[in-house]
């Protein structure tokens, strides 16, 4: 809460009418919601970031800033503060180590990691799966809520600080009344310099019988006023892939060992002292160059809990199998590895950071791994937490779960369609076609129609995860052993991916179609994102002039500059695609796409600019210790300890010149481990570095993301609102 810093709402109303008394020379009262942002549980969760954005540009004098005067940037600036690591000297992970602050250890995980386990989103649930009613705290108690559309908010008034130096030390009286006929009037006496507590302002999708009227009588006998105390609760629903899902950004990463590594060599199973050692120079040989003092078969390990308690379990036993899941990262939705770094999380975030008169229901349903047929019409394969009495194998699809929060009952949704999308195998070219039958309900049954969707969607169509394989390996035998662990192709050519693509603006047809059907979406309210270009180096250019920066998680890792050159051209190909299927008006854009004149979604491309020397494979052009810091810590078996740096000092979402996670970070935050196979597979090195969620994102490309994604959105709302008055 902001502490009387409120969004300002003055309202001059005759007081004759009201108590028959002298009419006030002005009257202004201002008001906020109590936690907005629907998804948090606890208001502190909201308070935090409310506090960051106003220190980053938000307040000025402890007055809100009005939403078009905030900085451009101000997402990415909430992010930095919130989670610049709390040290003296930032250069190297060891230095800000060894200068940490009391706030080191919080800040080095994240805020997300604070907020994870109190959401409207229950984890627990298999499958994993939103609230349909839930307990939300208020400064007066909890309120049991129905997620999607709630029947009231929690409001505090304040009489503005120019009136309550005219108000004296009395006691004030306050009366509302609901705008809905029929609601009793209420009354409350309180000291003036306290902040009357609404505790249920009524909402309704109607606004002229939403919120509330409130009035209130100063000891002097001015009475102030405002006649619409009326909450907008925005709903905003994200659907798409890892681009969305905040992939490669846990909620709380994997925290590493500052002493002990782990050899990934089959061998290990069968001795159990081979976990918690350095190996032989004898046992070092794995084909780098390093290998006469590093073995680069170990890597760092996971910090457990019988570390902590001064033991060391056997690797071959339960106890450490259980305490290295324990040890794992988390995430919001671990099948989908999806966080609250996904730029859709930090746009919902921001409008209702921007207006205190706003409240968001948001929901988002991205999944990594995701395409419009395998995860939007379909259902897709699981992420993480496969195994076990808890184990989920399949994510629903997409439209289905948003149908089934939408919609008032099960029994309603009995309208069903059947949409037609070409289909083939990963790594085939073969193209055939599927009906996919979905669910939807009448538009009388739907809780309440959508604001905005964030969409991101069409890479995994093409391939996007076999053409990375594509740039950074010599052969398809280089990982096919985890191909063999997924169950499909992780390595084709752009040649593959043209196939795929001539046939995606029928998969987009579709979805248009689905969109309306199922939820009545109006083309112009979703909102698509252009992929981030990835692929470059702090000049510009493609990866590959440092072939293994990076990638040294797993010495057959390396770039190819004329493959990723390839790689690069066909992305552009694929932008250029997608605006076209977006508005087929766009220059060069080819005849007898399916979608017509064009799907009408909006085509935010903006913010792919700010990648463009921020790449994968960029480095900080300031300083030389970026490129060390690039490098995967080992176990130096000249010195015993970690270099370049302890696995201990792993900032996740310290603050980095690259946008874009590689490998090694992958590795360093997520740590993904294929469940199934032993811990110490010669496998699980570069399936936890693809897995991961290398490719992608960092935290903080994700709020840069959010800062442009933002502003359309308030563009779109503006234009809503015009249209309406």
């Amino acid at each position: 809460m902001r502490g009387g810093a409120f969004v300002a709402t003055a309202f001059f109303v005759s007081a004759q009418l009201l108590y028959g008394i002298p009419q006030a020379g002005a009257a202004d009262l201002v008001w906020e919601v109590e936690n907005p942002y629907r998804f948090f549980k606890r208001p502190t969760s909201f308070e935090v970031q409310e506090r960051a954005f106003d220190a980053a540009g938000g307040a000025v004098h402890g007055e809100p800033v009005a939403s078009n005067m905030l900085p451009k940037n101000i997402l990415w600036r909430l992010e930095r503060r919130l989670n610049d690591p709390d040290c003296r000297d930032r250069a190297t992970p060891d230095s800000c180590l060894a200068t940490a602050g009391p706030q080191y250890g919080p800040r080095r995980l994240g805020w997300a990691a604070q907020t994870l386990n109190f959401t409207c989103y229950d984890r627990d649930a298999r499958p994993r799966r939103y609230l349909t009613t839930c307990d939300r705290q208020y400064s007066w108690g909890t309120a049991r809520e129905d997620y999607i559309l709630p029947d009231a908010h929690t409001v505090d008034v304040r009489i503005a600080p120019e009136q309550l130096a005219n108000a004296g030390e009395g006691a004030c009286v306050w009366t509302w009344q609901a705008r809905r006929p029929g609601v009793p009037a209420e009354t409350r006496q309180q000291p003036c310099k306290a902040a009357l507590v609404i505790k249920r302002v009524p909402f309704s999708l109607d606004r002229n019988v939403s919120g509330v009227s409130v009035k209130v009588q100063l000891p002097n006998g001015t009475v102030l006023a405002d006649p619409d105390v009326v909450v907008e609760d925005l709903f905003v629903v994200a659907l798409g892939d890892s681009f969305a899902s905040g992939e490669s950004n846990p909620d709380r990463p994997v925290t590493f060992s500052a002493t002990q590594e782990m050899l990934y060599d089959p061998v290990n199973v069968n001795r159990d002292n081979m976990a918690n050692r350095s190996p032989t120079k004898k046992e070092s040989s794995f084909g780098l160059a390093s290998a006469d003092n590093f073995n680069p078969k170990a890597l760092p390990k996971r910090l457990m809990e019988d570390e902590e308690k001064g033991l060391i379990y056997s690797p071959t036993s339960q106890e450490f199998l259980q305490a290295f899941n324990k040890a794992r990262a988390q995430w919001l939705s671990a099948d989908c590895h999806r966080s609250q770094y996904g730029y859709p999380f930090r746009v919902s975030m921001g409008l209702a950071l921007e207006d205190r008169h706003r409240a968001v229901t948001f929901v988002s349903l991205a999944c990594s791994g995701a395409d419009i047929a395998e995860g939007l019409f379909g259902p897709a394969d699981a992420h993480d937490e496969l195994e076990g009495p808890k184990g989920q194998k399949t994510v629903p699809a997409e439209l289905d779960s948003l149908s089934a929060l939408i919609c008032r009952s099960e029994a309603d949704r009995t309208d069903f369609r059947t949409y037609r999308l070409p289909v083939y195998a990963s790594g085939s070219t073969s193209i055939g076609e599927k009906s996919f039958a979905m669910r939807w309900c009448a538009p009388q049954s739907r809780k309440r129609p959508i604001d905005v969707v964030l969409l991101s969607i069409g890479g995994n169509d093409v391939g996007f995860g076999a053409l990375v394989a594509y740039a950074i390996t010599d052969s398809a035998s280089d990982i096919a052993p985890i191909a063999g662990l997924i169950g499909h192709d992780l390595r084709f050519s752009p040649s593959v991916s043209e196939v795929y693509l001539s046939v995606l603006d029928r998969r987009m047809r579709a979805l248009k179609q689905a969109l309306s059907d199922g939820f009545g979406v109006e083309p112009s309210r979703v909102l698509q994102n252009a992929y981030e270009p990835i692929q470059f180096d702090e000049t510009g250019n493609v990866c590959g002039n440092e072939a293994t920066l990076g990638l040294d998680v797993y010495p057959k890792f390396r770039y190819s500059r004329e493959r990723t050159q390839e790689v690069s051209n066909f992305v552009r190909e694929l932008q250029v695609r997608e605006a076209c299927m977006t508005d087929a008006a766009e220059p060069g854009c080819p005849a007898g796409l399916a979608t017509g004149s064009g799907t009408g979604f909006q085509f935010i491309t903006d913010h792919t600019s700010e990648f463009l020397h921020r790449g994968v494979c960029a480095r900080d052009p300031r300083t030389a210790s970026d490129q060390i810091n690039m490098s995967m810590p080992r176990l130096s078996h000249a010195t015993d300890r970690f270099m370049p740096y302890s696995p201990a000092g792993t900032l996740p979402y310290g603050h980095r010149w690259r946008l874009v996670r590689d490998p090694n970070d992958a590795f360093l935050a997520a740590n993904t481990h294929r469940e199934g196979i032993s811990p110490f597979d010669d496998l699980q090195p570069p399936y936890a570095a693809l897995i991961s969620g290398a490719y992608h994102p960092t935290a903080e490309g994700h709020a840069i993301v959010a800062d442009h994604v933002l502003r359309h959105v308030n563009e779109l709302l503006e234009k809503r609102k015009l249209a309406r008055n």
